[in-house]
């Protein structure tokens, strides 16, 4: 019989699925009531993110939602009615891009229900210096059309990208782990609505033909086994996904586990690795063979901490943490209640406790050997959108990047990656790009704690007003 803590589960599943909304407390952000026609953020360290320098004493000037001028300070004639916010003391990057980021989920405790708040999540992201998103799998029915919300200033909150719904084959991830946890009586409803599954080519592109007539902007694959025993998609169907999102002009992203999992992804045609390999240690020879493929990889390192952490007691939140959760949301993570059981997906909880190093290992060698990385969070239950990919940041530090290569990771490789080949329009700090800034006090280069330091977030060139949740609640 299933548990009282697997009930809840389902709950919060189905909440997340409907997209209903959360009466919690969330931080404020909003446009201002009047913006200049022309910004100058004066005397300002600015860092370049593909020489990976910083040039102190510049002026950046921002209009019509782009940067239109990069000057040293003091010369640049004063401009009548221009906007000046100071730089002093503060490095400018590129706004940051969370290449696994979650729009419609809830982040509190697995054990309780609760309602997702999509715009709630926006705005934390915003908040953070998250100015855009690449959603690897949304399955509400407004997935699309909140992304154009948000696109033409209805709904404030990062650029976004979606896959919507993501496809797995019968059995597998998430449709097993849902069958697992959630009551018969609910699983049914749950199950297809969380994941698409396809067992032949005629499914396969059936299910791209309807994602690419939806609108989505690739189509995102689960390879993974999750939970250990769970039946992986075979290469032949992967590949035939793959041929006909390129048909429809769309790329293919897997989610992956293992080494195998990465092979059988890059053989099948595949442009994006998500999660990286994080159930083993990569062999030596194979790193090479992973390299040689020239794909990148979105090592989302902080959810499987997160997870291996779950069983250790209260979270230890960061400042931007504290500014961007609620209280109540933090606290409910002091303790399970006894009756929580997840059955089958202890084995991946234990893994992901046990795997630390071997992730961290896998990450460094894989940097060592040039292979792009990209820095995603994978929003879920303790994983906070925007904070959490700070976090991230962190960790990439730890598997021996650079302070500035970590930015780099979440601000110019993304974007690249976006563009599919083209020009990026934002990502990095020159004229003629998308005004998608952060100010942060310090040197986020010397120290990557500083980037969470935010003075000022511009998102298209306009000073977002930002308000912490402890203030905005009444």
């Amino acid at each position: 019989m299933k548990s009282i803590a697997s009930f809840t589960m389902a709950l919060a599943l189905c909440a997340q699925l409907l997209g209903c909304g959360s009466s919690l407390p969330t931080v404020d952000v909003s446009r201002p009531e009047k913006s200049a026609g022309l910004i100058v953020i004066r005397n300002v360290a600015v860092l370049d993110v593909d020489s990976l320098e910083v040039t102190s004493g510049r002026d950046v000037v921002i209009s019509g939602g782009k940067i239109v001028g990069i000057v040293q300070t003091g010369k640049m004639p004063a401009v009548a009615g221009a906007q000046i916010i100071s730089g002093e003391g503060a490095t400018l990057v590129p706004g940051l891009i969370d290449m696994h980021g979650h729009v419609n989920t809830s982040t509190g405790p697995s054990w309780q229900p609760a309602l997702p708040d999509p715009e709630a999540n926006l705005r934390a992201y915003l908040y953070a210096g998250v100015t855009t998103v690449f959603d690897p799998s949304d399955a509400s029915d407004d997935a699309f059309s909140r992304r154009e919300r948000v696109a033409n200033g209805e709904l404030i909150g990062p650029r976004i990208y979606s896959t919507g719904m993501l496809i797995t084959c019968s059995g597998g991830h998430p449709r097993a782990l849902i069958q697992m946890l959630a009551p018969s009586w609910i699983a049914w409803y749950l199950v297809p609505r969380a994941a698409t599954a396809v067992d032949t080519e005629a499914e396969a592109f059936a299910e791209v033909n309807r994602l690419a007539d939806a609108g989505a902007d690739a189509i995102k694959i689960v390879i993974d086994a999750i939970p250990l025993d769970a039946p992986r998609m075979p290469r032949k169907i992967a590949a035939a996904i793959v041929a006909q999102a390129k048909f429809r002009g769309l790329r293919t992203v897997a989610h992956i586990g293992t080494t195998e999992d990465a092979i059988d992804a890059a053989e099948a045609g595949v442009a994006l690795w998500v999660h990286g390999v994080y159930k083993e240690r990569i062999p030596d020879d194979k790193i090479a063979v992973l390299a040689g493929y020239g794909i990148p990889v979105v090592t989302t390192s902080e959810v499987f901490d997160r997870w291996g952490r779950s069983r250790q007691g209260p979270i230890d939140p960061t400042r931007l943490e504290t500014e961007i959760v609620a209280q109540q949301v933090l606290d409910a993570f002091a303790e399970p209640p006894e009756d929580f059981d997840v059955g089958g997906f202890n084995s991946w909880l234990e893994l992901a406790a046990n795997t630390r190093e071997v992730r961290l290992d896998n990450v460094r060698r894989m940097h060592e050997a040039g292979m792009t990385i990209l820095a995603g969070s994978d929003v879920q239950s303790g994983v906070f959108p925007g904070a959490s990919l700070h976090r991230e940041l962190a960790i990439l530090v730890d598997a021996g990047f650079t302070p500035a290569e970590a930015i780099r990771a979440a601000t110019l490789d993304p974007a690249r990656f976006l563009a599919g080949g083209g020009e990026p329009d934002s990502g990095i700090i020159q004229v003629g790009k998308r005004a998608d800034l952060l100010l942060v006090n310090g040197d986020p280069t010397l120290d990557i704690a500083a980037l969470a330091d935010i003075r000022q977030v511009f998102l298209q060139g306009v000073p977002i007003n930002r308000t912490a949740v402890a203030v905005a609640t009444p």
